[in-house]
């Protein structure tokens, strides 16, 4: 054997060896540490990696997620997304709602990420998923199948005397060390049992560091927004009467619908919301309610379809008054739309008496109301054969007051609270009769 053929045949073998080793640390460090390849397949994510890059995550657990953190998680369309966290906040079972967006992006993500873990990105490798990439081919996958044919025949060929024949045995033995590695860890990696699989990871797992970058097009028309919980005009004695309930736990939320039909594609919703009790202004500033209007308006989470909520409203939050929540959409091209709507957590007045006044056609109520203070008003409906008519509209701090005349006629009397123009529910009725004999009475 020339001093050549030494050399390839040392090469050969040597890299087998060196390629069986890192097969089986590579198996090892996924068993262990949970480690997951990544590799970057497009420039979403540069300069912190670049298209072609591998990156190198590892799965951790939504509470040790923080806001800059690079992850991967998988979308709605069951593809994997690899971005950066701008936003998160917690769900209601113990899972983390991210917002994630790309370095390059002009905005974050449309979806919002529902998770309970991610795959964290520890650090990245430049130009090395072109690597695995190609080693992924079918080219690739047959120069891997010669150097395993290769080292089969350089190990354990027949060898003519020469001095040194240790190193005979010392070429079989990394030759069967390069077969074998190579070998587990194409079957365990195949089976699906290792955490951590190259191909695997380059074929089903590859963060494809989606863009959310559009070619808007010109695109001038505004996000559409619908179908607002709760309706506008709504009112309840409770929040939980009015609340858009989540599925998941049953507790509630603001929730409001935005579209984008054929434009750009929705980028945000935001929603500011305020409330008025007692001549009091407060809102929302994504935690609390404090004073004044002045807060900023709060991110809405994309949940389902095209359905967005808020997050972290409960009823503690949801207490009496009047409530304008003023929805915005925004799409990728900056085209935005508000929609405002007014609801009222408030409770419903309760008529305790009705007295005819004798010599005269008006009726005096007293009545109740069980809320904190006073509402902006009471006011009162009249009428019979189911059509109810306004005679009257009482000050907020007003318990007992006179209706208008009313002349042959048989009815209900029914009272309502005001708060920030929304009316509360009906109350209960009070028959009244102005035919002859009046009277007037509460079932």
């Amino acid at each position: 054997m020339t001093r050549t053929q030494r050399i390839a045949r040392e090469l050969v073998l040597w890299t087998g060896g060196a390629l069986g080793a890192l097969c089986l640390l590579a198996l090892l460090a996924g068993w262990l540490l949970n480690v997951t390849p990544l590799v970057f397949q497009s420039g979403s994510m540069s300069p912190s990696y670049d298209a072609g890059a591998l990156g190198i995550a590892r799965k951790v657990p939504a509470s040790e997620l923080r806001v800059g953190d690079v992850v991967s998680v998988e979308s709605a369309q069951g593809g994997r997304v690899t971005h950066r966290v701008v936003a998160i906040s917690g769900a209601e079972d113990g899972r983390a709602l991210l917002r994630l967006q790309g370095d390059t992006n002009p905005a974050p993500d449309t979806e919002t990420y529902a998770v309970r873990t991610a795959d964290r990105v520890a650090f990245g490798v430049p130009k090395a998923g072109y690597v695995l990439s190609a080693a992924s081919t079918p080219v690739g996958l047959l120069l891997g199948g010669l150097l395993v044919v290769g080292s089969i025949f350089l190990g354990f060929r027949p060898q003519g005397p020469r001095p040194g024949a240790p190193a005979g045995r010392r070429h079989a033995a990394i030759a069967v060390g390069a077969v074998s590695a190579l070998t587990i860890g194409g079957a365990i990696g195949a089976s699906g049992l290792a955490p951590f699989s190259p191909t695997g990871a380059l074929w089903s797992d590859s963060a494809t560091a989606n863009a959310t970058i559009t070619a808007t097009g010109g695109d001038t028309t505004p996000p559409v927004l619908s179908n607002p919980l709760p309706a506008d005009g709504a009112s309840a004695t409770t929040w939980g009467g009015l609340d858009c309930a989540d599925s998941g736990a049953g507790f509630g939320q603001i929730c409001v619908n935005a579209t984008d039909t054929g434009g750009s594609g929705v980028s945000t919703v935001t929603v500011k919301l305020v409330r008025t009790n007692n001549g009091v202004l407060t809102c929302w500033n994504g935690t609390a309610f404090i004073a004044g209007n002045g807060c900023s308006a709060q991110t809405m989470l994309l949940v389902s379809g095209s359905q967005y909520r808020t997050n972290n409203l409960s009823a503690v939050l949801m207490t009496q008054g009047g409530y304008t929540a003023t929805f915005t959409a925004t799409d990728v091209a900056g085209n935005s739309a508000t929609l405002t709507t007014a609801f009222a957590v408030q409770p419903t007045p309760v008529i305790t008496a009705c007295v005819p006044i004798n010599g005269n056609n008006p009726y005096n109520l007293t009545w109740t109301w069980a809320g904190a203070g006073n509402p902006d008003s009471f006011k009162l409906y009249y009428g019979g054969g189911g059509s109810l008519r306004t005679p009257t509209t009482f000050a907020g701090n007003v318990r007992n007051g006179q209706t208008q005349s009313i002349n042959n006629e048989a009815g209900t009397f029914r009272l309502v609270a005001v708060i920030g123009g929304v009316e509360s529910a009906l109350s209960n009725p009070a028959n009244y009769s102005g035919n002859g004999n009046k009277n007037c009475a509460i079932p």
